[in-house]
């Protein structure tokens, strides 16, 4: 991606995935999040993750 131009990146997961423990050791930085809680829809909440390069 710093090849590319790329100032930084952005990736999400899901709060009850394991995948945001490998992202923050690699020094992506929590930055927001979405929840769905409607009735019917609910899922996990999904935690976004960014990074400067």
């Amino acid at each position: 991606m710093k090849a590319q131009g790329y100032g930084m990146v952005l990736t999400s997961t899901q709060v009850d995935e394991t995948a945001q423990h490998f992202y923050r050791k690699n020094g992506y930085k929590d930055c927001g999040s979405l929840v769905m809680n409607i009735p019917g829809y609910e899922q996990p909440m999904e935690m976004f993750l960014s990074k400067g390069l």
